[in-house]
């Protein structure tokens, strides 16, 4: 007998019990659906997060006081670390001057951020959730264009002009379809120039990164920054970005910055560092960690939902043995080989919960299209989770269905043929 007819047995069998057969792969179709949906979303998220810090590059670092992952945990502990870094010792121009002489160096931006606040144009307001004092080299580094206007020159820092590069979003908000270069915007009692605007760079979990503006950092550390008051202190205290050269690895650039910045600050070789190198693959790391928890709790789910489904499976396959032994009888008493019905019951059980994979992959894959059209969340299936999904899924048929087959194999034809 060819491989043909069992595939069109175990089809036949099936379909004349559709109710059943369909809700005997719910537990499949569950599993796989969970699988899919999750991965698409996590995959999605990947390529987004990846591509934003991308910008940022492997090769840049923060100076600051405090280091981004450790800023968390209990408000004992965070009480205690904010006391430790407001005695810290914060970053200055000079000491941005002094980074950009490093051979190992290809750009330097210090970086001034600045508390929220409004910005009014005539009638229009808005408010401005990122604001920074900076130079022209941010712009090089942080991977933004300007499309309107221009950057800082050397004259807007070193004489502390009060001029302005807008975020697209503020310059919709503000000007409309107005061309907003040479206009005069108000921020906390200063009026400020445009200059220049940012092309759209979009959203990143939720945040816009448009929602920016830019002002020479000599500015706003002249009109703006306050050290007595506290968040001037941790969270808005001065840093400088740097970037190192192509040609230079992240580790031994860290290195010779770290030398410079612990020269400069005095300390010696026993005391520890009173200041802080962040890069991207700090955030990269910690939100692999994140991701990895959460796709391991995916899996188990999904696996307890497949071996469910396998348990069902076995029970209607043992359920249809008895139900056709009769039938299994007299195919053996035309010539059927016990092999033959062997694989009658295996492939109706293999085909059973790869129909299950199936509808599984396009529930995931509807699921995820959901979330990425209704929230910030975007989502991305890639191939290998559907040939994961539909391989898993025969996979739990052929090993829930061998049992059930080998024991109609094994009958006695005789005492089959009498079975009423």
């Amino acid at each position: 007998m060819s491989i043909v007819t069992p595939i069109k047995t175990a089809y036949t069998g099936l379909k004349a019990n559709k109710l059943r057969s369909i809700l005997t792969t719910l537990g499949i179709i569950i599993g796989v659906g969970t699988v899919i949906s999750m991965v698409s979303i996590i995959d999605g998220m990947n390529r987004y997060v990846y591509s934003v810090l991308g910008d940022l590059g492997t090769r840049t670092v923060y100076v600051q006081k405090w280091e981004w992952i450790i800023m968390g945990g209990s408000q004992t502990k965070m009480r205690k670390l904010w006391r430790e870094v407001e005695r810290r010792k914060g970053f200055t121009l000079e000491d941005a001057e002094a980074i950009k002489k490093l051979s190992v160096v290809e750009n330097v931006a210090p970086f001034q951020p600045i508390i929220a606040g409004k910005l009014k144009y005539r009638s229009n307001s808005v408010d401005c959730s990122n604001i920074v004092g900076t130079d022209r080299e941010y712009i090089y580094i942080t991977g933004y264009e300007i499309q309107r206007g221009r950057n800082f020159t050397d004259q807007d820092i070193t004489r502390s002009r009060r001029v302005v590069i807008l975020g697209s979003y503020i310059s919709k908000n503000l000007f409309g379809d107005k061309n907003p270069l040479g206009k005069r915007i108000s921020f906390r009692g200063h009026k400020f120039t445009v200059i220049g605007v940012l092309k759209e760079k979009g959203e990143f979990m939720g945040n816009n990164l448009d929602d920016m503006m830019l002002i020479p950092v000599t500015t706003a550390l002249k009109y703006y920054y306050n050290p007595r008051i506290r968040p001037y202190r941790v969270w808005y205290s001065f840093r400088i970005l740097v970037k190192f050269r192509d040609d230079v690895p992240l580790k031994k650039g860290l290195e010779i910055l770290e030398e410079l910045i612990r020269i400069r600050r005095g300390l010696r070789f026993d005391q520890n560092n009173d200041f802080a190198l962040n890069t991207s693959e700090m955030l990269l790391s910690a939100y692999r960690k994140l991701t990895s928890g959460i796709f391991i709790a995916m899996i188990g789910i999904a696996s307890l939902a497949l071996i469910v489904g396998g348990i069902g499976i076995m029970n209607i396959m043992l359920v249809s043995v008895t139900e056709r032994t009769r039938e299994i009888g007299i195919r053996m008493a035309v010539g059927a080989k016990r092999r033959d019905i062997l694989y009658q019951f295996l492939f109706e059980s293999i085909f059973l919960t790869s129909l299950g994979g199936i509808i599984g992959v396009l529930l995931g894959f509807s699921i995820a299209k959901i979330v990425d059209v209704t929230t910030p969340l975007p989502a991305s299936m890639p191939v290998w989770s559907v040939l994961l999904g539909l391989g898993f899924s025969s996979l739990v048929g052929l090993f829930f269905g061998i049992y059930p087959a080998n024991k109609a194999s094994k009958m006695d034809p005789i005492e089959a043929l009498r079975y009423e």
